[in-house]
């Protein structure tokens, strides 16, 4: 497929040229990035892979890049910029993260931290307090975020701090050589297995039309996520947690701790890589998706698809699609008063 055929195009390039425009001025220096997903969330590698494609664009070096398990404070000169991986992690749900985030802005006030586009939502105002606190005796903290609502939330808590309204860094992703011409006369409903999973209750209604319409369809989430509760999900806990475990304690070991890496711990080295293709490959075997996972969608979109998004637990979802993607083309926000 050329990329004349690629519908959104324009926009895509118009989304990577607001963030140029934004924030390529902070990007100064030599830099680390911080907080890399080594985790099984194609979404969130997507947006990793499309930092990398957007940081080729400087001159400047990274000279250190970790996911949070591993991380060596050793490895911080006083003249990097530290980026901090972007996504929908920021706030009081996804603890990890948001824990080492703290971390990191509390211990290193004499460099400048960026954040990547984030989605911010505290359950909790005492959270956001908490954490406001700690972002504003930072001196040089640019955070920037993916919807308004995240927009007018930081501008109100963080005021110290620098905010910035970008689109998701997952954008800077060209897979334009993965677009298909081929019709798989079928399509996915990609519903998350887990605590985001909305309530709303036109998944139903999309699945009763296609059921009425005789057409073709599945009900997944990506790859290898499996539902909260089940006994399967239990296992893969367990796995994940014993290599995170395992990391941690070899990465102090001399000779064994050379099998950890800092960004996989202690997975493939192509995990990245490989996470990427099973997500290109996933949502290529569909010609419409309906999906409830941001990054499906975002995926979707990239891979020239017909794609329809619904709201997560929180508002993430629409809040991003009405920030930016409102006049894309093929694409839509599915509202629960639209059924």
């Amino acid at each position: 497929m050329t990329t004349s055929n690629f519908k959104n195009k324009n926009h895509i390039d118009e989304l990577r040229n607001i963030v140029r425009s934004n924030l390529n001025e902070y990007i100064n220096g030599d830099y680390v990035l911080l907080d890399i997903p080594n985790y099984r969330n194609i979404g969130d590698t997507l947006i990793w892979q499309g930092e990398l494609e957007y940081l080729k664009e400087f001159k400047y070096k990274c000279n250190y890049s970790c996911n949070p398990h591993v991380f060596k404070s050793d490895k911080i000169k006083k003249s990097d910029i530290i980026l901090l991986q972007g996504g929908g992690n920021f706030g009081d749900i996804w603890p990890i993260n948001q824990d080492f985030r703290n971390m990191i802005i509390s211990n290193y006030r004499n460099n400048k931290i960026i954040v990547f586009p984030q989605t911010i939502h505290y359950k909790n105002v005492s959270n956001i307090i908490k954490d406001a606190k700690i972002y504003n005796e930072h001196p040089n903290l640019i955070i920037c975020v993916r919807d308004q609502p995240s927009f007018e939330l930081a501008q109100k808590y963080f005021h110290k701090c620098k905010i910035l309204l970008l689109p998701d860094m997952a954008f800077f992703n060209d897979f334009t050589r993965f677009h298909s011409n081929r019709i798989q006369g079928k399509s996915l409903i990609m519903a998350r297995e887990d605590r985001e999973m909305g309530k709303d209750s036109s998944i139903n209604q999309i699945k009763k039309e296609l059921e009425k319409e005789c057409r073709n369809f599945d009900i997944k989430d990506w790859p290898g996520f499996l539902k909260e509760g089940t006994l399967k999900r239990r296992v893969q806990s367990y796995i994940i947690r014993a290599e995170i475990i395992g990391s941690k304690k070899l990465m102090n070991v001399p000779l064994l701790n050379l099998l950890v890496d800092d960004k996989h711990g202690l997975k493939r080295r192509d995990y990245k890589n490989s996470q990427l293709m099973k997500g290109i490959e996933f949502i290529n075997k569909y010609d419409v998706i309906y999906s409830t996972r941001l990054h499906g969608f975002i995926l979707s979109v990239l891979l020239n698809k017909e794609v329809y998004i619904f709201d997560n637990s929180y508002g993430k979802n629409k809040n991003f699609y009405k920030a930016w993607l409102s006049n894309f083309e093929n694409v839509k926000l599915i509202e629960a008063y639209d059924y």
